[in-house]
């Protein structure tokens, strides 16, 4: 679990990035910037912690914290790419994705994020 942690915080780091990025130049509401904004940071600093931990041990209910933040937002974009998708009737798979992708990192940290 801990190998597909690591390899999932890479890959939302970069995702975060992006989120970020996405951020700079759009004509969107402030709130959907906002909410884009924070999950880009928190996927951000939660694949820092894991990169961390993995060389020196970090606190364990920092990493649970981080991770049950993860696993929350990562449903919750899940649920609102199906939402999106039955609305407009045009699926948007990046949404889908980043979601699982969300989910399976913070759910793998809490399941093998201990260390001894």
């Amino acid at each position: 679990m801990k190998v597909i942690s690591i390899f999932l915080a890479l890959i939302n780091f970069l995702m975060g990035v992006l989120l970020i990025l996405s951020c700079i130049s759009a004509n969107e509401s402030f709130a959907w910037v906002a909410w884009k904004t924070g999950a880009g940071i928190l996927a951000v600093a939660f694949g820092i912690l894991t990169f961390k931990d993995s060389a020196q041990p970090v606190s364990q209910r920092k990493m649970i914290l981080y991770g049950l933040l993860l696993v929350i937002l990562g449903v919750s974009v899940f649920a609102y790419g199906i939402h999106w998708s039955i609305i407009s009737g045009d699926a948007k798979h990046t949404v889908l994705i980043v979601g699982g992708s969300f989910f399976l990192h913070g759910f793998t940290s809490v399941l093998g994020g201990t260390n001894e």
